[in-house]
């Protein structure tokens, strides 16, 4: 076995030491060295050198702060340093592509919603086009860009960024994030919406301090999303809180993950809206 597939590989542990450092800073900066050795159980020593690496790559800077309690020169402590950083967020709606790009503190700095109306076939071709021209259109703002997210209302492979199967454009098994990967050289993250949507409140929203949430979303699209302990639930290669696809009525609409009545079909807001206008 290769050195790098070990778990205790020396390269692994350093990559995940620094993450675990980065987020408390994220989450409670201004934070002490004293307080962040204690909280990511890291020797002072160890908590020295990382933050010295990631003050080096701009990613986090000192502040003074007055610790509670004391008198005279304020502490000195921690903090994320957002300036400059940026990543995209690409929206995979029906008919339309939301473009953001944001600072890593989640400042907006540019959008576009660009109409896309394309059948399977040119797909990939033209959602490539229209990416490369969010960047000519932002090239002074886009330098330091970090990573591309992708999310989308389809049944997603997140692990792996494979769309399995999309209600708008009738995609199967598409590698997107690979695909991105290779034409642009960014870091490309897929994620399910609803999913997308319950980390967004576990780690800014109104969940921000609880550990354990489910969050049901019925409006075009029927799903869930649950976070136990701090993380998404999931299975490796898709969500274990699918719910949208149960099929309760096999008589029902065809759907476009193969079933017939999928609680999609049944309670969603366009079907709802449908069975409105019957009934009036």
């Amino acid at each position: 076995m290769k050195p790098s597939a070990q778990p205790g590989h020396i390269d692994h542990i350093k990559q995940t030491n620094m993450g675990v450092v980065y987020r408390y800073i994220d989450r409670e900066g201004p934070i002490s060295r004293i307080s962040l050795s204690k909280k990511a159980q890291l020797a002072p020593a160890s908590i020295t050198k990382i933050t010295r690496e990631l003050m080096d790559a701009h990613l986090v800077r000192e502040t003074e702060f007055p610790g509670l309690g004391f008198r005279g020169r304020p502490a000195v402590g921690l903090k994320t340093d957002c300036d400059g950083w940026h990543f995209l967020c690409i929206r995979i709606n029906r008919g339309e592509l939301v473009f953001a790009l944001r600072e890593l503190s989640g400042k907006l700095l540019a959008e576009d919603i660009i109409a896309f109306p394309v059948d399977s076939r040119d797909f990939v071709t033209l959602f490539l086009a229209q990416v490369d021209a969010f960047f000519s259109r932002n090239h002074r703002i886009t330098e330091r860009l970090t990573a591309i997210a992708i999310t989308t209302d389809a049944i997603v492979d997140p692990a792996n960024g494979i769309i399995r199967h999309s209600p708008y454009y009738q995609l199967t098994d598409l590698p997107v994030a690979e695909i991105l990967y290779q034409h642009t050289g960014m870091p490309v993250f897929l994620q399910h919406g609803i999913s997308a949507w319950s980390l967004a409140e576990y780690f800014f929203g109104a969940a921000k301090e609880c550990k354990n949430i489910i969050q049901l979303v019925i409006d075009e699209n029927v799903g869930a999303a649950i976070i136990t302990d701090g993380a998404l639930l999931h299975a490796g290669s898709h969500s274990t809180a699918e719910i949208g696809h149960t099929q309760i009525n096999p008589q029902g609409k065809p759907c476009y993950c193969g079933n017939h009545g999928c609680l999609e079909t049944e309670i969603g807001l366009h079907h709802v809206l449908e069975m409105a206008a019957q009934f009036l």
